[in-house]
């Protein structure tokens, strides 16, 4: 996998900080954009050695974030701040445990006057789906 984005390139994108910022990497494969999280005994959304439904539902809207960012730096455009809409559809398949690296994948259905509508999975490095979700997200003109 190459690296597009580092943990620190990251932080630079989104509004959120240490200790809520819950995307480290972006990673590219086969032409295919994957968000990354290690999951650490010390993450605030972890609850009984589980990364949270609260968690998974978190990671997937920085996903979206930093997909987005990557987009418009392509473009060699600014990146547009985005807040949740509205989260559509949901489903928590499986709870991953500490100690293990969950992977983002976006696919944006739908843009247009500020508003994005994508649908999101998460899987573990086994490549099993742990959650989905379609979130809707309304983008500012300024960060």
């Amino acid at each position: 996998m190459k690296t597009l984005f580092t943990k620190s390139q990251v932080e630079n994108l989104l509004p959120q900080k240490e200790p809520f910022a819950m995307v480290e990497t972006l990673l590219e494969k086969e032409n295919e954009l994957f968000s990354t999280l290690m999951i650490s005994a010390d993450n605030l959304l972890v609850e009984q050695g589980c990364f949270s439904e609260a968690g998974l539902l978190e990671f997937m809207a920085q996903s979206i974030a930093v997909f987005s960012a990557y987009h418009s730096t392509e473009q060699e455009k600014e990146a547009q701040m985005g807040f949740i809409g509205a989260i559509k559809k949901a489903e928590i398949l499986s709870l991953p445990k500490v100690g293990t690296q969950i992977f983002g994948k976006v696919d944006k259905q739908f843009e247009a006057i500020g508003i994005q509508l994508a649908k999101v999975e998460v899987f573990n490095s086994s490549q099993e789906r742990l959650a989905w979700a379609e979130i809707k997200t309304v983008l500012s003109s300024s960060k």
